[in-house]
């Protein structure tokens, strides 16, 4: 059971009710990101947000979809038998941006969990089998069940979608790219029509922050053919991606499909409603994502 605090509630309920106030749909992404926070309130929101719920809802539209398998798929951390899971994984919480470590032989071999485990927080993090522990990692999920994300106190806005959500442990495989981090690929939709094609790699050497290594954004009309050799995969496949992206995205407003690529092909990622969650200016596809939404609140009521 996640415990909210009243201080909380009423700091996030103040936010939300001085976005309503200020925030008109404009050309400016991320304000139309915390415009939807504050408005949207579909139900589907929340099963969107909420790793269990979000793949349960993509395998009702998609049965054959692709994702990493899972060891784990808990609120039980003691369940758990560390002991026979193999060398590279990722554990996650499911109710929640990051809140990721990373276990796999081509992290950072210096890297280790932190002992004072509070600030890991919602991270992401590489950490190399050997120098994993588990007691750290069970205290840092232990928090996270507990924690409510998205408050919207320290960032751009209160997401909503998040609230109240039935948080897991999640355990499944690592999907290495060449024995590296997986490439990240996102189909961003608005209102059925993909709008923005975009990958990178991601690196989480250190609890500061991300080393971004590769990128490249792609807007309709697409370039299957120098996609796929871009992404050294063949043309079939990442054209599979699209409509199955296309059938998940529906004819929702706004909503991003992640996919990971390994060196296994495409597997399913992840939902993403708030996109940055109202803070991607000065990313490269910011301009991008301004230009192509306007959000409608009569798609909210």
């Amino acid at each position: 059971m996640q415990m909210v605090s009243a201080i909380q509630v009423v700091l996030r309920n103040a936010v939300t009710a001085y976005y309503r106030l200020i925030l008109r749909p404009s050309d400016d992404f991320d304000r139309n990101i915390i415009y939807k926070m504050v408005w949207d309130r579909r139900p589907i929101l929340k099963v969107m947000s909420e790793k269990v719920s979000s793949l349960q809802y993509v395998r009702s539209i998609i049965p054959e979809i692709t994702f990493a398998h899972r060891y784990y798929e808990t609120q039980d951390i003691s369940a758990i038998n560390w002991e026979n899971l193999p060398r590279n994984f990722v554990i996650k919480a499911s109710h929640g941006s990051g809140g990721v470590i990373i276990v796999h032989e081509g992290a950072p071999k210096e890297n280790r969990l932190p002992k004072q485990t509070k600030k890991f927080g919602w991270r992401r993090f590489e950490v190399h089998p050997d120098n994993f522990d588990k007691e750290l990692a069970i205290e840092i999920f232990s928090k996270l069940l507990k924690s409510t994300y998205g408050q919207g106190l320290n960032r751009g806005g209160p997401e909503w979608g998040y609230w109240g959500n039935k948080p897991h442990v999640i355990i499944e495989d690592f999907l290495s790219l060449g024995g590296e981090m997986p490439m990240h690929v996102t189909c961003n939709f608005v209102r059925g029509k993909l709008m923005l094609f975009f990958w990178d790699q991601i690196f989480y050497p250190n609890l500061s922050g991300s080393r971004v290594l590769y990128s490249r954004v792609n807007t309709p009309p697409l370039d299957i053919e120098a996609i796929a050799s871009e992404l050294r995969v063949p043309r079939g496949e990442v054209e599979k991606l699209v409509e199955q992206s296309s059938k998940i995205a529906g004819d929702i407003d706004y909503l991003r499909v992640d996919w990971l690529l390994s060196s296994d092909g495409f597997f399913f990622n992840e939902l993403t409603n708030y996109c940055g969650g109202g803070l991607l200016k000065g990313r490269s596809y910011y301009e991008v994502l301004s230009k192509m939404w306007r959000p409608n609140r009569q798609d909210y009521l």
